[in-house]
Parts: C-alpha cells; structure tokens; sequence
C-alpha cells in the first residue's frame, strides 16, 4: 500500500453497503426503461459494461454486473436485449468500448447501447459518507449520452 492509499474495508463489513447498492441498481434500472428517451429505442440491445467501483470499499463488482444484467433482462418485459459487455482498462473506455462494438459480432443480437456503471462515493461537509449509482447510457453507432442518472443508495 502507498502513502496516499487510503486503508479499504471489505465486504463483509459493508454487506448493507452491498445490499443497498442491489437494491439502488434495480430502482435505477426501472427508472431508467420508463425515461422516454429509451422507451423510444424499444428493440435496443444493451452492452452491459462491468461496474466500476470509485469508492474505498472492495465490492465485487463481478456479482453486481451480473445482478445489472439479469435485472436488466427481467424489468425489460421483451421490450429491450442485454448481452455482457467488457471493458477495456483505459482512462476513458466508453469510447473504446463503443468503437469495439461497432465491429461484427459472432452473436445474432448486437449491441446497439450500451449501459455503463459506477459506484461512487462522496463525503459531505458533515462528514458523511454517500453512495451514488450513477449510470450512463451510449448509443454505440454515433458515442452519443442517450440517458444518465445518479442515485443515491438508501
């Protein structure tokens, strides 16, 4: 650990952590297919990208992308496609990721957005810590923000 690494507690000791951040990504998954900015793409297949974890907790992300995912599948009701997309360890892999999905893919349903996930944590003037779910949808033929939103964990 460097000296301007700050000490990380595990999951064990933040599972309401876990579970809140479940329970957030679900509320923000079924706020984000009733915006009429994605009802309009009905039909759209979506790169769900890993969560990427900007907070001082080890979460494990690979069970929360998973979570994403089948919530995903489920809240769409056939209206929409989610496949698992990767991401690049680039500063800015949206773009990246975007370019990648643009090219033929052995699958019959090709991602057209694609949903990309943080967590992240911030500290207020009182000291108190904050989650925020913050995802960002792409439309990966043109790189262009479709819909964003930030929700806090409860």
């Amino acid at each position: 650990m460097g000296c301007n690494d700050a000490p990380t507690q595990t999951i064990s000791k933040s599972t309401g952590l876990a579970a809140d951040i479940v329970n957030t990504a679900r509320r923000a998954l079924a706020s984000m297919l009733e915006s009429p900015k994605i009802q309009q793409l009905q039909g759209a297949v979506f790169g769900v990208l890993d969560v990427a974890n900007n907070t001082k907790q080890r979460l494990d992300t690979e069970q929360l992308t998973e979570i994403l995912l089948k919530t995903l599948e489920e809240s769409a009701h056939g209206k929409f496609f989610a496949t698992r997309a990767f991401a690049d360890n680039s500063a800015d892999h949206t773009i990246g990721k975007a370019r990648e999905l643009q090219t033929p893919q052995p699958s019959s349903k090709k991602p057209t957005l694609f949903l990309d996930t943080s967590i992240i944590q911030r500290t207020n003037d009182q000291h108190t810590t904050n989650y925020i779910l913050a995802l960002r949808v792409v439309k990966i033929s043109t790189g262009l923000e479709v819909w964003s939103g930030e929700f806090l964990t409860k």
